[in-house]
């Protein structure tokens, strides 16, 4: 058993000369929904996040820090040789030094210093560079998932492709891979197309969802939170339907077996849990209960757990629940009625799906 599920998304570098990354979010927003890790192998994050990645490494080696001192140093040197050569600069050189030396210190030590002023302010400028073009391409709006610790970006040179991930491609990096099969260029393990397969079949399942489109990278945060313990029975589910599709994710067959397995097996679940939820008797007589007898707030730990658990898992108002819960007895039975079915009800294998589908579309 895997101690932790990582999709690895891969998507293929667009031809469109607007550069985004609204592919790349795309994938990394069902990826999350899904998965306890998530790396990002693309074009356009990895040279945004190598480059100051080797930049910070750079300014850490010692070896190169003295290659660049020693540059610095023949650059002065380079300049008081040619200075010295001029007759009406030789003077004034001349004076600048013996000024200096009485402040005990030197030519050389003065200019490197404004030759590090100078490089100081052009990588102040390169970092504002960098800034605003990941802004205008979107790649900062990856900064909550990569701030939480799911998603990794890939870096040249710091990071490594776990051995046991499975790969999210989008629809332009399966066509490259089918056009390199067809030529006898690649030949993919069956393991690894089972693996692409059911990632492919999640990443269309979770495109159907309304909202999904619109969702931001919190947003999805937000729901994981939540769905957590949902998710372990979901992932069984797709696992097993994943078996039925007959074919490899590049072949033309495979977006017609994700239909049939969707309207067969997928809505059908949700329309359940829907039909549960709207028929929980149970949620009538809390609210009957409320209507007929008089209420008080309830204080301490109890009454606030329960409180908070219904308003977690229902549209009930606070107010509401606190009703209820001060309605007596009755109400109290009802509500441990109404809970076990509402548990009842999570333990569908598409809940999270469902629920996932409602938090998106409030």
């Amino acid at each position: 058993m895997l101690k932790e599920f990582h999709i690895t998304a891969i998507p293929c570098p667009s031809s469109s000369k607007e550069l985004n990354i609204n592919e790349e979010i795309r994938l990394v927003k069902a990826s999350l929904l899904y998965a306890d890790k998530v790396l990002l192998i693309s074009f356009i994050p990895i040279i945004f996040c190598s480059i100051p990645y080797w930049i910070d490494q750079f300014s850490k080696d010692m070896e190169i820090q003295q290659k660049m001192e020693n540059i610095k140093s023949d650059i002065v040197r380079e300049m008081l040789h040619v200075a010295k050569e001029k007759k009406e600069l030789k003077s004034k050189i001349d004076e600048i030094q013996d000024y200096l030396k009485d402040k005990n210190t030197d030519f050389e030590s003065v200019f490197k210093e404004e030759i590090n002023k100078s490089l100081g302010r052009l990588s102040n400028a390169f970092y504002s560079a960098m800034n605003e073009a990941t802004s205008k391409m979107g790649i900062n709006k990856l900064d909550p998932a990569i701030n939480s610790g799911l998603l990794d970006i890939y870096t040249i040179g710091k990071s490594r492709i776990p051995e046991k991930t499975y790969p999210l491609l989008d629809e332009n990096a399966l066509n490259l891979i089918k056009a390199n099969i067809e030529e006898g260029k690649l030949n993919i393990p069956d393991v690894d197309s089972e693996k692409i397969k059911q990632i492919g079949f999640v990443f269309d399942v979770f495109k159907r969802l309304p909202n999904f489109e619109n969702a931001t990278i919190e947003e999805i945060l937000d729901i994981r939170k939540v769905l957590d313990k949902p998710l372990i029975r979901f992932r069984s589910a797709i696992i097993k339907m994943s078996d039925c599709i007959r074919y490899k994710p590049w072949d033309e067959g495979f977006y017609y077996d994700v239909e049939k397995l969707f309207y067969h097996r997928i809505e059908p679940a949700i329309l359940e849990i829907e039909e549960e939820c709207k028929s929980n008797k149970y949620l009538t007589k809390l609210l009957n209960v409320v209507a007929k007898r008089p209420w008080e707030m309830p204080a301490g730990g109890i009454g606030g757990a329960i409180i908070s658990k219904l308003v977690e898992v229902s549209n009930i108002s606070t107010t509401a629940i606190g009703m209820v819960v001060g309605a007596g007895a009755v109400a109290y039975q009802a509500l441990n009625e109404w809970k076990e079915k509402t548990k009842e009800i999570e333990t569908n294998q598409m809940f999270l799906y469902y629920k996932t589908g409602k938090m998106l579309n409030k």
